[in-house]
Parts: C-alpha cells; structure tokens; sequence
C-alpha cells in the first residue's frame, strides 16, 4: 500500500503537465501559426488524457514529450542563444520566449513526470 500512495502524487503530477502542454498548444498556434507538430502533439496528448483514467498514460506521455522535446532541438537552441531568426523560416517572426517555455520546458518536464510516473506504477506492480 506504501507504495500506491508513492504512485499518486507522480500521477496527478502527470494530470498536471498533460493539462498545461495542451494550454500550450493555443498559445503556438496564436503566436507561430498552426504547425504539423502542434496538432499531432495534442491530438497524442488528448489519447493519453484518455488513457490516464486506466492508469496507462505515462509511458505514452514519455515518450510523446520526449519525440516532441527532440523534433524541436532547433528552435529551442534558438530560444537558449538568443537568435533573432525562426530555424525553419528565415521570414518568419522569432519567439524566443515562447519557444523556451512551449517548446522546451514543458515538454522536458512532462518527459521527466512521465517516466518517472511509469517508474513508480511499474514498481509499485512488482
């Protein structure tokens, strides 16, 4: 039983962060447009929301976060060195602010809570 009750404040965490990457999601889409990654990234979001009922959610969520974190290296570098220029578009506005927090933090910390989650659900099974 020790080890359930060690399980529920990592779930709620994840609830947490699965909540606040999908709030991140309109702030992108206001800001950048609408891009390939912020549809696919909420639409795999909202299954694991789906999935978190059962308990299953975290190794899903991981992993998406941990793809999403990797797939945005580019402009997350940016964010971090301060460029002025979107990597993919040079015409494009920079928003170096939004990247850090959209497109870095919050998917590394997500990644972090996830597998940390599964972690603690797949010890407390054994």
């Amino acid at each position: 039983m020790e080890q359930r009750a060690d399980v529920q404040p990592w779930r709620r965490s994840l609830l947490g962060m699965i909540i606040v990457s999908l709030l991140c999601a309109p702030v992108s889409w206001v800001d950048d447009g609408i891009t390939p990654s912020w549809v696919v990234y909420p639409i795999v979001l909202l299954i694991a929301l789906w999935r978190f009922r059962r308990g299953q959610a975290a190794l899903l969520v991981g992993i998406a976060a941990l793809v999403f974190l990797v797939v945005h290296v580019p402009w997350s570098w940016a964010a971090i060195t301060g460029a002025d220029r979107n990597p993919l578009d040079r015409e494009s506005p920079s928003s170096p602010v939004q990247w850090l927090i959209t497109l870095f933090a919050v998917p590394a910390i997500t990644t972090a809570v996830g597998w940390i989650t599964w972690s603690k659900q797949r010890s407390a099974k054994q």
